[in-house]
């Protein structure tokens, strides 16, 4: 009975935050109202950015979903674990029923530092990233700019993802074994 009533008091919660974004936000922000938000979900929608989010989409606490100029599409039945974030500048579009583990980040951008003096300065380098349907991604993983991941892959905890990777693959990347004795570190 208890699990019943905070259940509904999330949906709730969640759709009067959807309501009230889409109010602030009526161009920039398309939502099924049918999602199950954590109370900590951010959602921001800056300089003529666009969140597209279809139905079913579950977040954990401390996820951030942003259009800070380009466009986020988020599938159905997607589910973010606690403290991911997806920043679109350019394009993020991310099929139904992904889920993603626990700190996963995800960037369209990267700081262009090779015309500018200071890093504060420099502007930045878009390129769409786009993730497949039914793709697992593990925890503490970073998808950078350009990325495209295939329907069906799997990706390990720990990764940096940059580049095409075809539907079905497994991507783990290789690590090595840091052995500490004395202060000292071998691998």
């Amino acid at each position: 009975m208890k699990k019943r009533i905070s259940l509904y008091v999330r949906s709730v919660l969640t759709f009067l935050r959807i309501v009230i974004t889409k109010i602030f936000n009526i161009k920039g922000f398309h939502s099924a109202f049918i999602q199950d938000f954590s109370i900590t979900t951010k959602i921001s929608v800056t300089e003529r950015g666009k969140i597209l989010l279809k139905k079913h989409i579950h977040t954990k606490r401390n996820v951030i979903l942003c259009a800070e100029g380009g466009t986020l599409e988020i599938g159905e039945g997607c589910f973010f674990n606690n403290g991911c974030m997806a920043v679109a500048k350019e394009r993020i579009t991310i099929g139904n029923r992904a889920a993603f583990g626990p700190n996963v980040l995800i960037y369209d951008h990267d700081h262009d530092i090779s015309s500018a003096e200071s890093i504060h300065d420099s502007g930045y380098k878009t390129s769409p990233v786009v993730i497949g349907d039914d793709v697992w991604i593990g925890a503490n993983t970073v998808i950078l700019r350009g990325t495209v991941i295939g329907r069906d892959c799997v990706v390990g905890a720990g990764s940096v993802l940059k580049g095409v990777y075809p539907a079905g693959s497994v991507i783990v990347q290789k690590r090595t074994e840091n052995i500490y004795e004395k202060g000292r570190v071998s691998g």
